[in-house]
């Protein structure tokens, strides 16, 4: 039963998708007209909490807290988040989910030379300053910092992918920046959960370890929602013995090539939930220079993600030669995450609702300025990808959503000839 309401309510993600694609004013009326919610299954599911949902079915404490397993993939607990982003992210996984063979950065490695073909250029060391605008108010170009000088480069469109909060809190114009449409905005969203990453460096392959392909979301209350409103009321010096979850994975043994490259060597990855505020106090201090007090918090996370780790792969005692951890303030730097949200926009209950759905769009408030990213709309390399086909057809003017559908049944008939 919540296997099928899941992939009906996925399905109908693509109802999200034509919202955004949708004039904007017509979006808005039929949401206004209560149209929306009657007409799609992922809309109706937008407006409900997970918990909500779950609640419904006649299900035990136990069953609810396993069925909402995956929350931690996008940091929200049920009672803060929708069934409709609880649903594409399970669908997702149920087909098999998808890993980059060579690891992630081959995606960029792919990407780069289509750019260049293109006559297009990659630029790196050259952070954007700000987004450049005429005395019309339209986007005409970006200031990159090159060295010690600040450079600019004209352009007749700028595709931002920095996210919301950057592009508008710190890479517009003061000017640009209170515009009623920038301010409407940025007013239906807020930065979302931030983490503290560990980093494990294992001695030995796959095989020799025992490591799997797969995701482990390790759980120690059946509530977790009060589990997690009980580990942020902690503070902070206490708070590394209350982790109400771990995410734990190895990309080493997810990637069919890693051991031709890193002969008997393993990787293992840890990911908990952090309050941006226990670390606030040393974001001005530079990174790898923060004080002891910084550096002792963070290990005792760093730790106890070990104690875990070692209890549920009890093999793995005396293999590990390495480990780093990352706190929020290392996404801060590393992603330029603002609070460390790694995953940009808060995925609660108004991220989803019908109406921001079709309010944040690749079209911005400044002409000829256009977003991208997992902001518009999911997070991940998933929703990044939805966000760079927005992107592009709103750019172009065209529904390139279309176009994919006829180059995959072309594709498809050409296998069968």
């Amino acid at each position: 039963m919540v296997l099928n309401l899941t992939q009906l309510v996925s399905r109908g993600a693509v109802h999200a998708i034509l919202l955004k694609i949708l004039p904007l004013p017509v979006t808005h009326f039929l949401n206004k007209c209560g149209l929306l919610t009657p007409f799609s299954p992922f809309f109706r599911a937008s407006t409900q909490s997970l918990a909500e949902a779950l609640r419904q079915l006649p299900a035990s404490p136990e069953l609810r807290a396993v069925l909402s397993y995956i929350f931690p993939t996008y940091g929200k607990t049920p009672s803060n988040t929708t069934f409709s982003m609880h649903a594409v992210l399970v669908n997702h996984f149920l087909n098999g989910a998808f890993y980059p063979r060579g690891g992630p950065s081959e995606i960029a490695f792919h990407t780069i030379p289509v750019i260049e073909r293109a006559g297009g250029a990659v630029l790196t060391r050259a952070t954007v300053q700000s987004v450049l605008l005429d005395s019309a108010g339209k986007a005409c170009g970006v200031s990159v910092k090159k060295g010690q000088e600040e450079v600019n480069i004209s352009c007749p469109i700028v595709i931002s992918d920095a996210g919301l909060f950057n592009t508008y809190q710190y890479l517009l114009p003061e000017n640009a920046r209170c515009l009623p449409g920038v301010r409407q905005q940025l007013k239906m969203v807020r930065p979302g959960s931030s983490m503290v990453s560990v980093f494990i460096c294992l001695r030995g392959t796959r095989k020799d370890l025992g490591l799997q392909s797969t995701n482990y979301y390790v759980y120690f209350d059946t509530d977790v929602d009060k589990a997690m409103e009980r580990y942020f009321s902690m503070p902070r010096e206490k708070a590394a013995a209350h982790i109400p979850f771990f995410f734990i994975a190895s990309s080493s043994a997810k990637d069919p090539t890693w051991e031709d490259r890193f002969p008997d060597r393993s990787t293992m990855v840890v990911l908990i939930p952090s309050s941006y505020e226990w670390f606030e106090e040393w974001q001005e201090e530079p990174k790898g220079k923060r004080s002891s007090d910084y550096e002792t918090l963070k290990t005792s996370f760093v730790e106890a993600c070990l104690l875990v780790v070692m209890k549920l792969f009890p093999q793995l005692e005396g293999k590990v030669e390495s480990v780093t951890g990352g706190s929020p303030l290392t996404n801060q730097f590393y992603l330029a995450a603002p609070r460390g949200a790694c995953y940009g926009a808060d995925h609660d209950l108004s991220r989803l609702h019908p109406y921001v759905m079709a309010s944040i769009r690749a079209q911005s408030p400044i002409p000829n300025l256009y977003l991208t990213g997992q902001d518009i709309f999911t997070s991940g390399l998933m929703g990044a990808l939805q966000g760079a086909l927005l992107c592009s057809s709103a750019v172009l003017k065209r529904n390139l959503y279309v176009d994919l559908k006829k180059l995959h049944s072309r594709i498809q008939a050409q296998k069968k000839n």
